[in-house]
């Protein structure tokens, strides 16, 4: 703002109106300098500043990226259109709705907006059924069932590499066929979304090429290919990831507890990635707030393979949680209960009260700065005695109170199951069953 103000005397609002004019003779912009009662010496630099194309383009960036384009009046405004950075949707950091590449006319028209305004921060290609007409993406290289198709009714993805100062990629329900090196190299990219894309081929390796990526989300790619180390390459700048049904992706879970960023991970049906959650030490994840759904290849990162196992893995997660409340929440997006695996003989499903159904779950309780966990069938007063993992608060310690308060809501909980700190036995369960009555409600 301040450089602005030294170049037009004026406010920002008067040099982003100034802009906007449509200047291309010298009387024009004399006219605009009587207009907004700028000074001669103002006047002489505002003159100077119209010829300047990278003076143009700082002033430029203030306008949307429409009022960008229709500021290409003259030789020079269009070189500085070419030189401007275009600014990002305020609310949201992505492009407004209007750049949504959702048909073949603005594909094949990216062609000329990689050479008009090149610094356009972001490209969403999204597909759908209401497409004007049915069109081919052309194939990559080595694609695995060559396109037999008319080269005129084939649209290419190639002019995406123009866009070199691109921020953000996403790609949605596009029919990529073999690989497409330049989606991946763009040294200035921070989100890469790519959803049911077909047949892209493509491997972890090549995010070597995306030195400043925050954000990647690969959902359903059939294709994808390598390992979970090759995301170290990322390990200064990942913030989220997101590999959701990405069959062919290998690893350890482990390969990402160093990541100092890192907030978000979603592994979704994964499951070629392995791990074991018990394995996990206090640094771990530091910065991780939600682990959205693990594969049931990690052992204890989704399922309890058994009640045995249980207390060992429950340390794991207290470690995490300890690090991130959010952890195993249920204000957070990801799981906040995990339960005892279908494939687990200890599983029964007794023919009784729904109160009094086999608590298969565990959760996090807390009173105060206390932690605990137990087993809970999910049902009001179907939970087990609570295993705290910290100490009980002293009576002169502040807060103490409240402790009280929410230590009685949590024993409020222990209904049927008081005393048993772990689902019972099939045939204990139907002992206790019949021997106390069942509730009248």
């Amino acid at each position: 703002m301040t450089l602005l103000k030294q170049w037009f005397g004026g406010d920002a609002d008067d040099c982003c109106v100034s802009a906007r004019v449509n200047v291309a003779t010298k009387a024009e912009k004399n006219a605009i300098c009587k207009s907004t009662n700028l000074n001669t010496e103002h006047s002489l630099a505002f003159s100077a500043a119209l010829s300047d194309p990278d003076l143009l383009s700082s002033v430029l960036s203030f306008l949307s990226w429409k009022d960008i384009l229709r500021s290409r009046v003259c030789r020079t405004w269009i070189q500085a259109v070419a030189l401007t950075n275009v600014p990002e949707t305020i609310s949201d950091m992505w492009s407004t709705p209007d750049l949504y590449v959702n048909s073949r006319e603005f594909l094949d028209a990216l062609d000329w907006l990689s050479k008009t305004l090149p610094r356009v921060p972001s490209v969403n290609i999204r597909f759908n059924l209401y497409t004007t007409e049915p069109f081919d993406i052309a194939d990559g290289d080595d694609p695995e069932l060559p396109l037999i198709a008319n080269p005129s009714s084939q649209a290419s993805l190639r002019c995406i590499a123009e866009f070199r100062y691109l921020k953000h990629l996403s790609i949605n329900s596009a029919s990529l066929n073999g690989s497409y090196p330049y989606l991946f190299d763009f040294p200035e990219l921070r989100t890469l979304e790519l959803v049911d894309v077909g047949r892209l081929v493509w491997d972890l390796d090549m995010l070597e090429n995306l030195p400043k990526l925050e954000q990647l989300t690969a959902v359903r790619n059939t294709h994808l290919n390598g390992k979970l180390s090759s995301i170290q390459v990322l390990r200064k700048t990942l913030v989220k990831l997101s590999l959701i049904s990405c069959l062919k992706v290998k690893g350890d879970l482990m390969d990402l507890r160093d990541f100092p960023l890192l907030q978000d991970i979603c592994l979704n049906d994964c499951n070629r990635i392995g791990g074991d959650i018990r394995e996990v030490q206090v640094g771990d994840f530091q910065s991780v707030e939600s682990f959205g759904r693990l594969p049931s290849s990690v052992f204890g990162g989704s399922y309890l393979p058994s009640i045995a196992d249980t207390p060992a893995i429950m340390h794991s997660w207290y470690i995490l949680k300890k690090q991130n409340p959010s952890i195993l929440s249920p204000s957070n997006n990801g799981m906040c209960r995990m339960s005892l695996s279908i494939l687990s003989t200890e599983r029964y499903g007794n023919d009784v009260h729904h109160t009094r159904c086999m608590p298969t779950c565990v959760e996090f309780v807390s009173a105060g700065n206390r932690l605990g966990w137990r087993w809970t069938n999910a049902v009001r007063g179907g939970s087990c005695e609570t295993i705290w993992m910290d100490p009980a608060p002293k009576y002169s310690d502040p807060g103490y109170d409240l402790y009280l308060l929410e230590l009685q809501k949590i024993n409020q909980d222990v209904g049927f199951y008081k005393g048993f700190f772990a689902p019972p036995s099939q045939q204990e369960h139907l002992r206790m069953n019949n021997e106390i009555p069942e509730p009248w409600f």
